[in-house]
């Protein structure tokens, strides 16, 4: 919208960093003295393999949550006036805006949502984001340097799978201060740096949700003020699925993603495997694997975001490897 306005007078790099840091400062200031109305959290929830939600009290009690309410806004807001908006676009802008607001109302139920209903709402969500990105591309992949035409139906399902898979591990994976932030941030610089010129509205996209990120993790790094909660978990999710499938390389969200999907997902394997074939695997270590490393490993919160961080740089360089 301003970027067709603002074209005749200024290059477009020079918009979208205005727009990016508009969004930088915006949340900053919203976040100072966050919104009377955003939730408290209650405690880590968790759920057991026989299906039960089990509330643990832990140093998150008691802080406001779902601020990611406020970024994802920003985000959507400045994705739409900053970036070339086509149709493909607003219906991206409305699923993630759709995203965001089912993981705020769980933020701010009284009494926790199942995962059964939070389940079938992203998969429904991921169906919409899959079935519109067939509308306006083919199903060609590429993979290691060859492109191949991969039939529509089986993109269809191995699209809504990442797509799901990518919201809940990184939602996840959301249970240490920075932790989810920082590693998102690093993966859509590399998104930036290794697509550019394939994806530009997609890859500044990325780098507005960067910037909110960026004035998120000056209130969440420890010891955290505000935490993000699901509506900023599983949309984070949602735009890295995105991000891989616009790419043309969605199978290198494998790489590009390799935090959460070890971090938060085999967490979900564990409870599978528990709760549907009763083999308890890996009975010794605790999953996310960020709370492995703080209670067993005794490493401090700090360092967690950090180590988590120089390991999806070293896989987002393996990435780089492979594509270029």
């Amino acid at each position: 919208m301003l970027l067709e306005m603002m074209n005749d007078y200024m290059p477009e790099w020079l918009i979208y960093t205005i727009g990016g840091g508009s969004a930088f400062l915006i949340t900053l200031l919203l976040l100072i003295k966050p919104f009377p109305f955003l939730p408290k959290d209650g405690g880590k929830k968790v759920e057991t393999p026989d299906g039960r939600i089990v509330v643990i009290n832990d140093k998150s009690n008691g802080k406001t949550t779902g601020v990611g309410l406020v970024f994802v806004i920003i985000f959507l807001l400045a994705s739409v006036l900053f970036l070339p908006v086509d149709t493909e676009l607003l219906i991206y802008v409305g699923l993630m805006f759709l995203m965001m607001l089912t993981g705020y109302l769980d933020d701010a139920a009284t009494t926790p949502w199942g995962e059964l209903v939070k389940g079938i709402l992203d998969l429904v969500l991921s169906v919409g984001a899959v079935v519109t990105f067939l509308s306006f591309h083919t199903s060609d992949v590429t993979l290691f340097g060859n492109t191949f035409h991969m039939p529509v139906w089986l993109y269809a399902i191995l699209g809504v799978v990442l797509m799901w898979t990518s919201i809940n591990v990184t939602n996840c994976s959301d249970g240490v201060d920075g932790l989810c932030g920082s590693v998102t941030i690093v993966s859509l610089v590399a998104y930036y740096l290794l697509f550019q010129n394939e994806m530009p509205t997609y890859t500044w996209m990325g780098v507005l949700m960067s910037s909110v990120l960026l004035a998120y993790l000056i209130f969440n790094w420890n010891p955290s003020k505000v935490l993000m909660g699901d509506a900023g978990s599983r949309t984070i999710g949602f735009l890295l699925a995105l991000m891989a499938m616009q790419s043309g390389h969605p199978f290198i969200f494998l790489l590009m993603s390799i935090v959460f999907i070890f971090d938060g997902g085999m967490g979900l394997i564990k409870v599978s495997l528990i709760r549907f074939l009763k083999i308890n695997a890996f009975p010794n270590v605790t999953f996310p694997f960020h709370d492995h490393m703080r209670k067993k490993m005794g490493i401090p919160i700090k360092m967690i975001p950090l180590i988590f961080c120089m390991i999806q740089v070293v896989f987002c360089a393996i990435a780089a490897a492979i594509v270029l």
